[in-house]
């Protein structure tokens, strides 16, 4: 069943917790001051630490029997930093591979594995300032996002986006593969963007400008009571797919330099997801910063299917 199909079929899917601060505050991996976790792939032990984490968020989708989307590990792999890191090998490519053989060991039950290839954007996710226009991002990622795609995946995903400017040329790029996609912001308190831009703005923006709009709209990175979906008009829910939320209401700056990992009450954050699902139809429902097996598997033991 294609992921275009199971967006459709289903009311809720999981999506895998926190992937790159877990594997930092393990302190077992070494990551990359420039491309984070992907070349993890090359490495023993990182291989092993990769594989652990996924398999622990997809034995909570199988215990439940709830389809799953795990992620690559290529939020930094763009063709700038592997050149400034000196490597020649095909990260991105190897990257999805490494996601399809995980999941095979998955045996039939690996139909319920959704591999969505990740970009993300080019400077500080957390400073909108440094984002680069809509040309320049529709260049710039376009390298990486035809890597993924000859790779192979279920389908695309920019995530961590903090400017609409960036987000609509990344957009853009991913309309002119063949592959479904999904654009997902990081957001304020206010449920803005970080550059001030509201959902509904944004939204409208980039599925009028591109030919092939996203499947729809995501938001992670960001406390599930950012989002003030009470206050959020048709529109945006209308499109908004999924969250992949952080376990602290902190902000950003906040957390991004915190010596200790931050985790609110998993309760209160678990039932602020379910509701976002059972209220206001946000069928994507996983993890960021600080999550873990646990916060996922209150979300599948609370959510109506």
């Amino acid at each position: 069943m294609s992921f275009e199909h199971v967006l459709n079929e289903r009311k809720f899917v999981l999506a895998e917790g926190s992937v790159v601060e877990s594997l930092r505050r393990s302190k077992k991996v070494n990551l990359h001051p420039r491309l984070v976790n992907s070349l993890l792939i090359y490495d023993g032990t990182g291989k092993e630490q990769l594989s652990n984490l996924y398999c622990g968020y997809i034995s909570v989708a199988k215990t439940s029997n709830v389809p799953i989307v795990t992620l690559t590990p290529t939020w930094r792999a763009n063709r700038e930093r592997i050149s400034e890191a000196g490597i020649n090998s095909n990260v991105n490519r190897d990257a999805v591979e490494f996601m399809r053989q995980l999941r095979n060991t998955w045996g039939s039950w690996q139909e319920n594995i959704y591999i969505g290839g990740l970009i993300g954007c080019k400077n500080d996710c957390y400073i909108a300032a440094e984002a680069i226009d809509m040309e320049e991002a529709r260049d710039f990622h376009s390298w990486q996002i035809k890597k993924i795609t000859e790779a192979g995946v279920d389908f695309l995903i920019g995530e961590t986006l903090p400017a609409l400017c960036e987000a609509i040329g990344i957009a853009q790029a991913m309309a002119a593969t063949k592959e479904p996609y999904i654009i997902s912001f990081v957001i304020n308190r206010k449920s803005q963007v970080l550059d001030g831009t509201s959902l509904e703005y944004a939204f409208r923006t980039i599925d009028a400008v591109c030919d092939r709009p996203p499947l729809g709209y995501m938001v992670n990175c960001a406390h599930p009571s950012f989002l003030r979906a009470d206050e959020q008009p048709g529109v945006v829910l209308s499109r908004l797919i999924g969250i992949k939320a952080n376990a602290s209401a902190m902000d950003h700056a906040a957390l991004d330099g915190s010596k200790t990992l931050q985790v609110d009450d998993i309760a209160t954050w678990g039932s602020q997801m379910v509701e976002l699902n059972s209220k206001h139809g946000v069928k994507i429902l996983g993890g960021c910063c600080g999550t873990s097996t646990n916060h996922l598997q209150y979300i599948v033991d609370h959510v109506r299917r």
